[in-house]
């Protein structure tokens, strides 16, 4: 990699934005550029945590291995995420193992080279305490809708939140389903299982990895008004929940 582009990988990153050239000079002699293909695990859950990592482009995974198969998905990191960094404060093993859902191209960040900057930055580490924080708090938000909401309510906020982040009523999947499935702590078929019940209603229709919604309104609506597991099978509900569902 050039001197050029390893300078604006690291600058452009939100965690670094603000690094003197000075900080900038010494930092870039110590990171590794690391290509992943999709497919390919970056670390296993108890290897030695020397390093932490910042995804340029692509999609990681981080996830608990499973004896039944299943792993559970902890977190996905998106681009200009900084992971893996917890671990080293800690002096931990990895808990999880990180793979790669799409091509990636990741900075490696030494332990050392990142407690350097640390130290001679108070603007980057409260940077990364920020980070930090956030991911917490997303953590105990993701523990609390598990445990207060039905499995409809997860898949009606999943939708619903997705609409609003991409600005429309028609949404595409950007994930596999068994992956959603696992963001959302249920089985894949369970997932299917509320899909296919809400289709039924006619809140939405599914094709592929697309999914449009009639009504945002009427979709938010509907966990609080039923029961996770109803069937709601009377030609009366159904109609009812259509007829609101198409006329907003």
């Amino acid at each position: 990699m050039s001197k050029l582009n390893l300078d604006g990988l690291l600058s452009n990153q939100p965690l670094f934005r603000h690094i003197s050239p000075f900080e900038l000079e010494g930092l870039k002699k110590e990171v590794v550029k690391i290509e992943l293909d999709k497919g390919l695990s970056l670390f296993q859950k108890g290897d030695t945590a020397d390093g932490c990592f910042i995804l340029v482009y692509g999609l990681v995974k981080l996830a608990i291995p499973s004896s039944s198969g299943t792993d559970k998905i902890i977190e996905l990191i998106r681009p200009g995420q900084c992971f893996g960094e917890a671990m080293l404060f800690l002096d931990e093993t990895y808990p999880f193992y990180a793979q790669a859902l799409e091509a990636c191209l990741l900075i490696r960040l030494p332990k050392n080279a990142l407690f350097k900057v640390l130290d001679q930055s108070p603007s980057i580490a409260r940077q990364m305490m920020t980070g930090l924080s956030y991911r917490l708090l997303g953590f105990i938000r993701s523990v609390e809708r598990q445990s207060s909401h039905n499995a409809m309510q997860r898949v009606v906020d999943y939708l619903v939140q997705l609409a609003r982040s991409q600005d429309s009523s028609d949404i595409r999947l950007d994930l596999k389903k068994n992956v959603v499935a696992s963001l959302l702590n249920l089985t894949p078929e369970t997932f299917s299982r509320m899909l296919h019940h809400l289709s039924e209603l006619g809140l939405i229709t599914v094709s592929a990895s697309r999914i449009h919604i009639y009504s945002l309104d009427a979709l938010n609506d509907y966990p609080s008004n039923h029961h996770d597991g109803e069937s709601t099978s009377s030609t009366k509900s159904r109609s009812a929940v259509r007829s609101l569902a198409h006329s907003s």
